[in-house]
């Protein structure tokens, strides 16, 4: 037999077995989509409004606190760089909103998606993108915080660049994976089966969760067998009252992003079939809630940041007076964090 032969027939083969893996895919989905139990009027009008407020409240809050970070100058210090960072990738976490709406009307059958076509594929896999960057920033801020906190002089030597090194790496980190995820799509691999990028995205996850959680109780233990806070002043001051503050920023977030981080990993190890116990439509409750969550954490940042920053708070005030009120606005000294 030929090598041409040899060729054609393995490229048929090939060919078949990628067809009949599709349909079987196909199937699987036709399958899901028809024993799916509808969502009741009132669920989906009540989910609806809430994912639309929730979206509204993310832009807003976000883009008001970045206009404050960048228009207060004692706001934009060097160590701030990857706050507000953070709260550009907050700002567009709005757009895995909308796609929830999107999702959400499909399953509410006031429209209807096409899963399997690419374009929806790819944005599924950019739907990780700006939550993924949240994550990578937080984990940023502690390493960023426990260099401040163990090696201050150094810390206060580092150059701007570095900063914005530390900023650029965090977007370039979370984009590599939405990268892969999307090259795979292209070449007819549909992202929630591609198991060695989905492990290899739960890992660095993980991952994060763990330098976050080793980084802040090295500071807690450096916090409590240092110096007592009593005797520092100045910038030291400054910098335990900053990092404390964050400390409660990621606290926050990683309590919101952890219901969805386990629901990803028991739906990536177990099929959510082999739950008889649960409904179709509780298990599509259960993802949009946690996925509330995940966006939740969008809009409650800005919050903490003007109840946690006198000089946020100030600042906030002060544009909003400005905006809103005609008459002059008196202003208030800020004092140093």
């Amino acid at each position: 037999m030929s090598g041409k032969t040899i060729t054609y027939q393995r490229r048929s083969l090939n060919e078949s077995v990628m067809t009949n893996f599709q349909m079987r895919n196909d199937s699987d989905l036709q399958k899901r989509t028809s024993n799916f139990e509808l969502f009741s009027t009132s669920v989906c009008i009540t989910l609806l409004t809430t994912f639309g407020i929730a979206a509204i409240a993310i832009v807003t809050l976000n883009a008001l606190a970045i206009i404050v970070f960048l228009k207060e100058r004692r706001l934009r210090k060097r160590s701030m760089y990857l706050t507000i960072s953070l709260a550009i990738a907050d700002m567009f976490n709005a757009w895995s909103v909308v796609i929830c709406i999107f999702s959400l009307g499909n399953d509410c059958s006031i429209w209807t998606i096409d899963y399997v076509s690419k374009p929806i594929q790819i944005t599924g896999a950019l739907l990780a993108y700006f939550p993924t960057v949240s994550i990578t920033n937080l984990t940023a801020i502690s390493l960023e915080r426990t260099h401040a906190t163990f090696r201050p002089f150094t810390h206060r030597l580092l150059k701007k660049r570095v900063f914005g090194a530390a900023v650029a790496a965090v977007w370039f980190i979370a984009a590599l994976f939405t990268v892969i995820f999307s090259l795979r799509i292209q070449f007819d691999v549909i992202w929630y089966n591609a198991e060695p990028e989905a492990g290899a995205y739960f890992t660095f996850i993980l991952c994060c969760h763990f330098v976050i959680h080793v980084s802040y109780t090295s500071i807690a233990i450096k916090f409590y067998c240092g110096t007592h806070p009593q005797v520092i002043h100045g910038a030291a001051f400054r910098e335990r009252k900053l990092t404390k503050t964050l400390f409660m920023i990621t606290v926050v977030s990683l309590t919101l992003l952890l219901p969805i981080l386990i629901a990803n990993i028991l739906g990536f190890f177990f099929s959510w079939e082999s739950f008889e116990t649960i409904s179709q439509e509780q298990i599509f409750l259960l993802q949009y809630s946690v996925t509330f969550l995940l966006c939740a954490n969008s809009f409650i940042n800005p919050l903490l940041y003007a109840f946690k920053m006198p000089e946020f708070k100030r600042a906030l005030l002060l544009l909003l007076r400005c905006r809103f009120s005609s008459e002059p606005v008196q202003v208030f000294p800020l004092n140093d964090m």
